[in-house]
Order: structure tokens, then sequence, then C-alpha cells
């Protein structure tokens, strides 16, 4: 017995999409997307896509491309945080440093990563007469500066800087008595970074350790200023 049958071949179409600011060669729709869950887990995907990726490598090729799946999904706000927001020397006498701390806690949603930036308003001024100050410390060896931390554990060198410890802080914040002068807003100087990570992160911490100290020459009463910190999400 002999059975005929036909074949017909349908056309296939595709389109580029493309606008004035992009262009996408062989564009798929996804066959399904969602999230599926149960008492011990939850799951997002999405199916159906053409050559899914990763192609090349985030952070060290010239380009990375995550098709056809969730490489950088909203696992979380990013959520920058500052313990408390006043920091109190006391009483500041020539030949003793007084010091005081918070703690800085990131969290991020993207696998970009994180940046925070620190930098002053100005030197410690007094409140009733501005022009007279505490300077910045150049701490011991009068060799830290902005970007470089280094010991400063002479109580009768005077100054105000910021020592750094705890999770993704700068190499150079080597121990607890190395210090770096605030970069300075009143002269243009840029922010430095305090701290920085990369992928996704969830309550990274660091403390951040102030410390002040008179020559004896200052003189006496209130000395202020303003730290300013920018946290920038990576995307």
């Amino acid at each position: 017995m002999l059975i005929p049958f036909m074949v017909c071949a349908m056309p296939i179409q595709a389109d580029n999409l493309e606008s004035s600011s992009y262009k996408i060669q062989f564009g798929n729709f996804n066959i399904t997307s969602g999230e599926k869950s149960s008492s011990n887990y939850k799951v997002t995907d999405t199916v159906g896509q053409t050559a899914a990726g990763p192609f090349g490598q985030y952070g060290s090729d010239s380009y990375f491309v995550g098709s056809g799946f969730q490489y950088i999904y909203p696992l979380q706000e990013f959520t920058f945080t500052i313990s408390k927001t006043a920091i109190d020397f006391g009483t500041l006498t020539a030949g003793t440093h007084n010091t005081d701390s918070h703690t800085l806690t990131v969290s991020t949603k993207g696998a970009g990563g994180y940046t925070v930036y620190a930098r002053e308003l100005h030197p410690l001024e007094h409140t009733t007469t501005p022009s007279q100050t505490i300077p910045n410390t150049t701490c011991d060896a009068g060799a830290c500066t902005i970007s470089e931390a280094k010991v400063w554990n002479n109580q009768n060198i005077g100054g105000f800087g910021y020592n750094m410890s705890g999770q993704d802080i700068p190499a150079d914040f080597s121990t607890l008595s190395h210090f770096r002068p605030f970069a300075n807003q009143a002269v243009a100087e840029p922010a430095q970074v305090v701290m920085s990570g990369t992928g996704v992160v969830s309550d990274r911490q660091s403390t951040v350790t102030y410390k002040a100290g008179m020559f004896g020459s200052e003189t006496a009463g209130e000395y202020e200023t303003g730290i300013i910190y920018t946290a920038v999400p990576g995307y």
C-alpha cells in the first residue's frame, strides 16, 4: 500500500529590531517567563531565547553580553546607610588625639557593583572665627595625602584625618594607625574612593574613624566641618 504525502515548507520571516540608538539583529520573542516557587525555593526565568550567553567576560574583556538570561536581576534595592550623622570629638587639647567613628553599609542590586566617594567641605573651622582652622593632617612623616594613607600616631602632631577599616576599603588603610586627610572641596580637590565592590553585594560594612588633634596655637572654642559621602551604583 502506498501512502502519498506532501511536505509544505512555510515561509519563515525575521526582522531586525532597531531605533535611532540601537539595532538588534535576529531578535526573537521568548516563549515564556515568570516566577516559580514552592515552600523552599523561588526561581525566575526566561525560556526560548536564541543563542543564550554569556559572551565575553564581565570586567576583563572589552565587552560582555548576557543574552537570554537574567544576569543583572534586581535581587535587592541599592542602599547606602550611615550609622550616625554627628561626629563629636569632645574637648580638644594639645598633645592629645580625640577620635569618633561611624559605620557605612552598602547593598547593591546590579552586577556592576558600587563605589563610595568622600570629601570634606573644608578643614575644621572655628564656628565663630572661620579663619581659625585645625589643618588637615599630614601624618607623622608629613607624607600622607588625600589618596594615600600613612601612619599617624604622634600625639604632638595635630590635624584632622580619617582611617578606614572593614570591607571593600582602599588597600592603603593597612592598619588602624594609617590615616588620610579628606579631599578638600573648598580648593576643588577631587572626592576620593573610600569603599568599592564588584557584583551584587549585601550589607558590606566599613568603619570610618575620625581623628583630630591640636598643635596648641589654635583658638579655643568649637570647630566644625561637613563630610560628603556619594554612593554610586554600577549596572
